[in-house]
């Protein structure tokens, strides 16, 4: 499985980080996601980390996480 981590600009301000598979590009149900983060580098940041971390588990089955920012600590 190949994952693939995106940020973008949130519309209402903040920054949004999911990882999905290039099979799965449905926005809906990332296998990892949390939005409004203050700034770009926040969300490369974090996103490279849970990239590294689902990687590592190399696993056929991984679970699907989603939440904000304040939630992500």
């Amino acid at each position: 499985m190949k994952l693939r981590l995106h940020i973008h600009h949130e519309y209402l301000g903040g920054w949004c980080a999911d990882i999905d598979d290039d099979h799965d590009r449905q926005p809906d149900d990332p296998y990892w996601c949390v939005n409004r983060w203050p700034t770009l580098q926040d969300a490369l940041t974090a996103g490279c980390r849970q990239l590294a971390t689902l990687t590592a588990a190399q696993q056929n089955t991984l679970p699907r996480l989603s939440g904000q920012f304040e939630s992500a600590a």
